[in-house]
């Protein structure tokens, strides 16, 4: 009898494994709260059903439906979706799993026409569960992470709460678990804590609860029931569906810590509270299965035979390949996935084509910008090198303008100078000339007539004053303002200091000075010592330079 009941429990593993994935499957989805993706003001069809999903399945469906189609034919689709995601919901708790399956794919195309983004990551996300009850673990985490990168998004611009985006960490943190892959679920649900939803997130139940269930997968039976025994009293005041998944995990840790009188205990109180809310109704052939290990280790073979019976007998019912609601499980209904894939790509590749092209447009806008700008620099530089040329050209041109013109000035002065000298010279003859002519009438004065020689020289003496007087007019209209400056810098000298300056300005001579003055050249010399004194000239300094720069 005892071989007979151990091979019975072997034979049936493979079924327990697959029931243990879809009891905790669809089981945590219950905590997700997934009804925030959709208006916290459900219509009054819709808050009905939701209050009777667990009290009266059945009556919560008919009203589902009948809100459905009364919102798709007024067009009130986003109602609609929100009936198909509550009803699908309902469908996956009473183990009508192609129905469920069915009616997300639904709600999903309905929403992606609306392109509400809120809605399609809460589809995308149960699509995750669903896709996990046939152990396709690569499409439900891919379904999971679609779902999450969308909230991540919206939470980012603040249109949804946090607890959505955690819902997604806490469903990817379970399924990891469930895969014994402990430690990347340990890594999910610390980003569920790093969230902060809440004033106290570390308190939060669900999270505590999943924690233990690691705890109990590493086989740290004794931490796991000292973490469950708390939330156990939390979900007993607050969510006592919920306990219809906890108290077997508390039948498991109790049975390995070898206290089988509460582990019997809470499976059987599992399985109350699923008959008495109608829901988890896949949970109950792995409660039957677990209570038939626990029969044998305390050797009542009778009742563990009869728990295996109704455990494959109710398996049979909801997932064997018989079972009338889920005929359709067997071909999974991948059409509108298989569809939406192509028309995926199909847009990817027109996308792909418009980045080329638009690749392509942006390289020659680049080339022909490039292009305008090296021939704008260029002609800009060929501008400035003929502006820079021509305005050496126009300055060469001024300048030797400038330097023509100063020497023209040059070559006229030196002219005039030139004439000036000469016609001081011609001064300088007629005054010799007069004074030889004057010593011979001196001579004669004895004999002639002293008045004619008197007048005679008088005469001279004014023909002598005449003509310094038109040598200065001379000298001032080569030298403009000569005088004006010699009298402005030196207001202390006077007239035949000025006569003295302007010889000394023509290189005179000090003869030629005598002569032209009519006095002795000593005279000149002393007259000259005195001009410098005047000047306050040091010895050093050469006097003829010095008045030239006058």
């Amino acid at each position: 009898m005892d071989s007979l009941l151990h091979n019975l429990i072997v034979n049936f593993s493979a079924r327990s494994c697959f029931l243990l994935l879809l009891w905790l499957t669809i089981s945590f989805s219950v905590i997700g709260q997934e009804h925030e993706t959709l208006s916290s003001e459900l219509p009054d069809p819709l808050e009905s059903a939701e209050n009777l999903r667990f009290t009266d399945p059945d009556s919560a469906i008919a009203l589902y439906e009948a809100e459905i189609e009364k919102s798709l034919s007024e067009q009130d689709t986003l109602t609609a979706i929100q009936g198909l995601i509550g009803l699908s919901y309902l469908y996956a708790h009473t183990a009508r799993y192609s129905r469920s399956y069915d009616g997300y794919w639904e709600a999903l195309l309905l929403a992606e026409q609306l392109d509400d983004q809120r809605t399609i990551a809460s589809v995308y996300n149960k699509l995750g569960w669903l896709y996990s009850f046939y152990k396709r673990r690569k499409k439900a985490i891919d379904y999971f992470n679609l779902s999450l990168n969308i909230n991540k998004e919206l939470a980012q611009k603040n249109e949804i709460d946090n607890q959505i985006v955690l819902n997604d960490y806490y469903a990817l943190a379970t399924l990891y678990r469930k895969e014994n892959e402990t430690e990347m679920a340990r890594r999910y649900l610390d980003s569920c804590l790093m969230l902060k939803v809440g004033d106290n997130p570390d308190s939060n139940p669900f999270i505590k609860a999943e924690y233990s269930y690691i705890l109990h997968k590493e086989d740290n039976n004794q931490a796991a029931l000292d973490s469950l025994l708390p939330v156990k009293t939390f979900f007993e005041q607050e969510d006592s569906s919920y306990l219809i998944i906890l108290y077997p995990f508390l039948g498991d840790v109790y049975r390995s810590l070898g206290q089988l009188p509460s582990s019997e205990s809470y499976y059987l109180r599992a399985l109350d509270l699923s008959e008495k809310y109608s829901s988890h109704r896949d949970l109950i052939p792995e409660i039957y299965e677990s209570l038939a290990n626990l029969y044998v280790q305390t050797n009542q073979y009778e009742l563990a035979h009869q728990s295996l019976a109704t455990a494959k007998e109710l398996s049979e019912t909801q997932f064997g390949s018989r079972s009338e609601p889920n005929l359709g499980l067997l071909e999974i209904k991948d059409d509108y996935r298989i569809e939406k894939e192509r028309q995926n790509d199909l847009i990817q590749q027109q996308r792909l084509l418009q980045l080329e092209q638009a690749n392509k447009i942006r390289t020659l806008q680049a080339i022909i910008l490039f292009g305008a700008i090296l021939f704008l620099l260029i002609l800009g530089l060929l501008i400035y090198r003929y502006l820079r040329a021509r305005y050496k050209a126009e300055k060469r041109l001024l300048q030797q303008q400038k330097e023509s013109e100063i020497q023209k000035a040059n070559e006229v002065l030196e002219v005039k100078n030139k004439e000036l000298t000469a016609s001081a010279l011609q001064a300088i003859a007629r005054e010799e000339l007069l004074a030889e002519v004057k010593g011979e009438l001196l001579k004669q004065k004895q004999e002639p007539n002293p008045r004619d020689i008197s007048k005679l020289v008088s005469n001279i003496n004014v023909s002598n004053s005449q003509n310094w007087e038109e040598f200065e007019l001379r000298f001032l209209s080569v030298n403009e303002g000569f005088y004006g400056r010699l009298q402005e810098s030196f207001p202390g000298l006077s007239q035949h200091d000025h006569k003295i300056c302007a010889l000394i300005k023509l290189n005179f001579s000090s003869k030629d000075m005598a002569r032209l003055l009519g006095i002795s050249v000593e005279s000149v010399h002393t007259t000259r010592y005195r001009l410098r004194k005047k000047l306050g000239l040091d010895r050093k300094i050469n006097l003829e330079d010095f008045i030239a720069k006058i």
